[in-house]
């Protein structure tokens, strides 16, 4: 059984991000995102530096804009410099190289539309269309790229904290006295497919994944998209949510279980993780060596507002729970 973090790391140094990850990471080795560095290397900032689609950092956030400012291009420049760290800093590690990005529905309801319309994107479906064009665009540029510097499998994973309050219509305008529009299924699985289309025509993406930390997500929408994974944290698993993700396993599919919270700075002992996975395995009433080849144990969300000794060793006690799980469930 596998694990591996969700993504954002703590501080501000990248090649000490990089050194921790490597050294407790196994199979899936997480690119270390850097929220507290600066806005353009937090996730809709980092995405967007990979992006043709000119933006601007302002006062009120990201917005659409006629050419790209100075921090969409340092942004650019963070994932060159980042590159040729991680590049040094890995060359030992075999491991599968997994990179996030904001997924196309939370860039939509992240950044507005250019000045002076307060609105987001999500206001906007031709605007939608632009950017979910850019980010597949940009998806794939950055997996060629990784592909070909290092010459390892890639597992693109999208980010989508806001997806569920995007499909619920809990988004509220720039007044307050109104709420985004929701966007039918049709458009959810068109903004979705487009940029997983785009990593899957990439030789060498092994896995696109869907991440959301939030409630509501439509396992049958992520399918119908084409994902092949999908992290999901486990204190929203009700019983239907469980069956669906039963289903998703017996098609051959992926599930990384959250199961250390991370909204919390507190690194549980490796029994009680193991013994929270258990219960949801057990839950999922299936072959022990599907679950063993095809679960991967998580933090819940990503590590970036943790104090680095502690998401060290939170990530040291998630493979050595894994190993555990592997062994009860096979034996």
């Amino acid at each position: 059984m596998r694990t591996t973090g969700m993504g954002s790391m703590p501080g501000r140094d990248f090649r000490e991000a990089t050194r921790v990850v490597a050294d407790l990471s196994g199979a899936l080795l997480a690119w270390p995102e850097l929220p507290q560095r600066d806005a353009s290397s937090a996730m809709i900032g980092r995405t967007l530096g990979l992006l043709a689609q000119p933006c601007e950092l302002a006062t009120d956030g990201w917005r659409l804009a006629a050419a790209r400012d100075s921090a969409q291009q340092r942004a650019a420049r963070w994932w060159r410099t980042d590159l040729d760290d991680f590049e040094e800093l890995t060359q030992n590690h075999e491991g599968t190289i997994k990179v996030a990005l904001a997924g196309p529905w939370t860039l939509a309801a992240a950044v507005r539309l250019p000045y002076p319309t307060m609105n987001h994107v999500i206001s906007d479906p031709g605007a939608c269309r632009d950017i979910w064009q850019a980010l597949a665009q940009g998806t794939a540029d950055l997996a060629e790229s990784l592909q070909r510097r290092f010459g390892r499998p890639v597992v693109v994973q999208l980010d989508e904290p806001l997806i569920g309050a995007v499909l619920s219509g809990d988004l509220s305008t720039f007044s307050g006295l109104d709420r985004y529009r929701v966007p039918d299924r049709e458009e959810v699985h068109g903004g979705w497919g487009q940029v997983v289309d785009a990593g899957h025509q990439v030789s060498g993406v092994e896995q696109v994944w869907l991440h959301s930390c939030a409630s509501g997500i439509d396992v049958g929408l992520v399918d119908r998209a084409g994902f092949d994974g999908l992290a999901l944290d486990t204190r929203f698993l009700d019983s239907a949510l469980v069956d669906e993700c039963q289903a998703w396993l017996a098609d051959g599919h992926t599930l990384a279980l959250g199961v250390v919270r991370t909204d919390q700075v507190e690194v549980p002992p490796v029994d009680r993780i193991v013994t929270d996975a258990l219960q949801i395995l057990r839950r999922l009433e299936l072959p022990a060596d599907l679950l063993d080849a095809q679960m991967v144990l998580t933090p819940a969300c990503g590590l970036g507002g943790w104090p680095m000794p502690d998401a060290a060793q939170l990530l040291q006690r998630l493979m050595a729970a894994a190993e555990l799980v592997a062994e009860r469930i096979l034996g």
